[in-house]
């Protein structure tokens, strides 16, 4: 029983997640601006994600947990990535 509420979380928080962050990535892809976000934060979240993803593998290695940490990172880095490619478009534009 146990188990299977653990399951039930872990399944709820991934979807949660994915849905968390595609309004974000759609939001940079549609206005390819990030102008208003703080790299320097989507930074850190790509760290503290791949710092989780290490202790994962090296701690519990079960495919669960690992495919929702890998996730977690993946997201994150596409955001970060989002962001300092339009931040920096936005510089160069403004220079031109």
């Amino acid at each position: 029983m146990k188990s299977a509420l653990a399951l039930m979380l872990l399944s709820v928080y991934t979807i949660i997640e994915f849905i968390g962050y595609m309004p974000q990535i759609v939001k940079l892809l549609k206005t390819k601006s990030a102008k208003d976000l703080s790299l320097t934060s989507w930074f850190l979240w790509v760290v503290a994600a791949l710092c989780y993803l290490i202790y994962v593998l090296m701690e519990s290695p079960e495919a669960g947990v690992v495919f929702i940490a890998s996730f977690n990172l993946t997201f994150i880095s596409i955001v970060f990535l989002l962001t300092l490619f339009y931040q920096k478009n936005t510089k160069r534009k403004k220079h031109n």
